[in-house]
């Protein structure tokens, strides 16, 4: 007889009884009913629940090896062991109403990419999920009780940040945890990324929340006198009420024309400014975004234009700046987003000395087209473009090979020649040419 054969036959219940399990599964998440448990695994706090935004009856989460392969050989009772080494087989978990089976158009096994406080990242089943497993196999009268819950010490719950992800069969999950291991290791030698990679995400869960205010903002200066402004340029998106608001605005220094003559687009309205207005109407700007904080500014050098702000020649009062992304979304600040960085946690650039890149270089390598004629005004709706490609993008190991499917490890290569400019495009090839 084949021992899976067990399985497929209560894998294949009736839509009837299946609605039943999974009605009873929804009450019991919601907390309607009582689940019975055992005894207490851990005691949940506030800042656990804080750190990961899960629902509460999410105490916890396992790796996904301890249940898969290690939880079957732990159970005393012989029985119930094989039924769970059954349930949790190749051939049985891609079952589509498998407990462990993703909700959704997508099918798969569900299960989470989990960021612990040092960057290390692992695959992890949710405690609901094996709560869900547990009772599903007594249910199924596939075990004569509930099994026990997992060795307390196997459930983490400090964790970072969780995110969701689908595989395909056990396999995909396989190369994903390989995948994984290589990346904890390139960690602990660059260290600098573990910052990086923590500032990503928190930059995607606070965009996600459609909330505050995001401007990308742009001083361009003569390069023999940066204090020579020529023109700023500032392009900003609001949320209110869960409705998107942008704004474009190009301010044009009509003294400084002398130093650093602007290039101008046609069609794109612009506004002729002195020096004592674009004072003014920089503080207006900031005063205005203050209405809906939280404010956060994105810029392709933070630093330079932090100084700019702070000089004699604004003087903008910044009294509720915090150089710290936060973890949930404030209600007031503004908080500062370097591009660059971003671009870097991306490619898994661990190198603390890495010089900023270009907004051109990152744009192509983004693939976002850049407008023609650069000015301040043009280069902040690409700073912006650029944000939000990034921001709105999915989890940071996932987003980084769907963007360079060609490039297996942590760290992109990219070529001397590639997205670079200034590189010439002839030399190596052509040999030069020798004199007579």
């Amino acid at each position: 007889m084949n021992v899976y054969r067990s399985v497929r036959l209560h894998l294949g219940i009736s839509a009837s009884l299946h609605r039943l399990v999974s009605a009873l599964v929804r009450f019991l998440k919601k907390g309607v009913v009582a689940l019975p448990t055992g005894p207490t695994l851990v005691h949940s706090s506030s800042e656990t629940a804080a750190s990961v935004s899960q629902p509460s009856w999410i105490r916890g989460f396992y790796r996904c090896t301890d249940i898969l392969y290690q939880y079957h050989p732990s159970l005393k009772n012989t029985r119930d062991a094989v039924q769970l080494q059954k349930i949790l087989s190749y051939n049985a978990i891609l079952h589509p109403r498998h407990p462990l089976a993703a909700e959704g158009p997508i099918p798969g096994i569900q299960a989470y990419i989990g960021t612990f406080h040092d960057g290390q990242a692992r695959l992890l089943f949710s405690s609901a999920q094996v709560e869900y497993l547990r009772y599903w196999l007594f249910s199924m009268r596939l075990t004569e009780g509930l099994i026990p819950l997992p060795y307390s010490d196997c459930m983490f719950v400090d964790v970072t940040s969780v995110s969701p992800i689908v595989f395909e069969n056990p396999a995909a999950l396989s190369i994903t945890s390989k995948k994984l291991g290589r990346m904890n290791q390139y960690l602990k030698e660059k260290p600098v990324l573990v910052g990086r990679r923590f500032m990503f995400e928190r930059v995607r869960a606070l965009w996600t929340a459609k909330r505050g205010v995001w401007c990308a903002l742009n001083l361009s200066a003569w390069e023999l006198d940066h204090t020579a402004i020529s023109d700023v340029g500032w392009s900003l998106t609001c949320w209110e009420d869960a409705s998107e608001s942008t704004q474009r605005t190009h301010l044009v220094v009509k003294e400084n024309q002398a130093y650093k003559k602007t290039d101008l687009q046609d069609d794109v309205e612009i506004e002729m400014v002195t020096k004592t207005t674009l004072k003014r109407k920089i503080n207006d700007l900031f005063s205005e975004l203050g209405d809906h904080a939280p404010v956060f500014l994105v810029s392709n050098d933070s630093k330079g234009d932090l100084k700019y702000l702070q000089s004699n020649a604004f003087q903008v009062p910044l009294p509720d700046l915090v150089h710290e992304l936060p973890s949930v979304m404030p209600t007031s600040g503004i908080f500062l987003i370097d591009l660059p960085e971003l671009f870097n946690a991306l490619t898994g650039s661990g190198d603390p000395n890495t010089d900023n890149h270009s907004l051109e270089y990152i744009c192509k390598h983004l693939k976002i087209p850049c407008c023609g004629v650069r000015n301040a005004g043009t280069d902040a709706e690409s700073i912006l473009q650029a944000f939000r490609c990034m921001a709105s993008g999915p989890q940071l190991d996932i987003q980084r090979e769907q963007r360079w499917p060609d490039q297996t490890e942590v760290h992109v290569q990219f070529k001397a020649w590639d997205g670079n400019p200034k590189y010439a495009d002839l030399e190596g090839i052509i040999p030069p040419v020798k004199s007579c």
